[in-house]
């Protein structure tokens, strides 16, 4: 049964699971939204999919995702990191002009080692680095589940923040929740749980259902007995190739393995 259970999970998170999880939300009826839209416009949909990546690495990963999504006239909403290995311009300006949203994956209380005005400067730093390249109207923190600062925090003393960067919202902060199922890939599940140390909706949290797998999202999906879904997921962590899906299967159960010790001795 272990055995069973282990290749079951080594199967998901690959680029046709995906693909399935896209058609499974056109086949239904859903309308898909970037963040922007959902933020910007007075009247939403009945049904809609909000498809949001957290671009942390292997940004060729987020450009082929990007690309099939545009196969399929889907507009999704991609957060780069501006580190050096995630940062590369003609990535990010080619995702944008197959037509989606690009934002900036901040992490600048984790970089000022939690002093919230050298966040605010580092972070306004950044934002003009993205903006150079494309337009930015939302950003989404990067939770680093091994450092003690949640990104989230620098905006405790700056409410509405996002007037102050000419900025429409911030994808954990300004979405209700309430209304709009949140559901993460991140630990490589996406039941939530121990493993999302800081992927975690903010506020009321109106979920109402939980799934594991991917083929369980997508089966939810085509239920259609949610109406509203708001789908993060981790390019890096969505195989091309069986040896990718391999090496990104082990990256994550090493990871995960720390996740349960930092919860554990807390």
């Amino acid at each position: 049964m272990r055995l069973g259970r282990c290749r079951y999970m080594t199967r998901d998170f690959t680029f046709e699971m995906y693909e399935k999880l896209l058609q499974a939300g056109l086949e239904a009826g859903y309308h898909h939204l970037t963040v922007r839209e959902y933020l910007s416009r007075d009247n939403l949909p009945e049904r809609f999919i909000i498809h949001r990546h957290d671009v942390d690495r292997k940004p060729e990963n987020s450009l082929a995702m990007a690309r099939l999504e545009a196969r399929y006239g889907i507009s999704s909403t991609y957060y780069f990191r501006t580190i050096e290995k995630t940062f590369k311009p003609k990535i990010i300006r080619e995702t944008e002009s197959l037509g989606h949203e690009i934002g900036y994956h901040y992490e600048d209380l984790d970089r000022a080692s939690g002093d919230v005005d050298a966040a605010h400067e580092s972070f306004s730093r950044e934002l003009e680095k993205v903006r150079s390249h494309v337009t930015v109207d939302t950003v989404c923190m990067h939770g680093n589940p091994l450092t003690s600062y949640d990104n989230r925090d620098m905006w405790t003393r700056t409410v509405p923040f996002f007037r102050q960067y000419d900025l429409d919202g911030e994808a954990y902060l300004s979405m209700s929740f309430e209304t709009v199922s949140y559901f993460s890939d991140t630990g490589r599940t996406w039941k939530d749980g121990l493993l999302k140390i800081k992927d975690h909706a903010i506020g009321i949290d109106g979920k109402s259902r939980q799934v594991r797998s991917t083929s369980e999202l997508t089966d939810l999906i085509q239920s259609r007995s949610i109406p509203c879904y708001c789908i993060l997921t981790h390019p890096n962590r969505w195989a091309i190739t069986r040896s990718e899906l391999v090496v990104e299967t082990t990256k994550d159960l090493a990871t995960n393995v720390a996740k349960i010790g930092i919860q554990m001795f807390k």
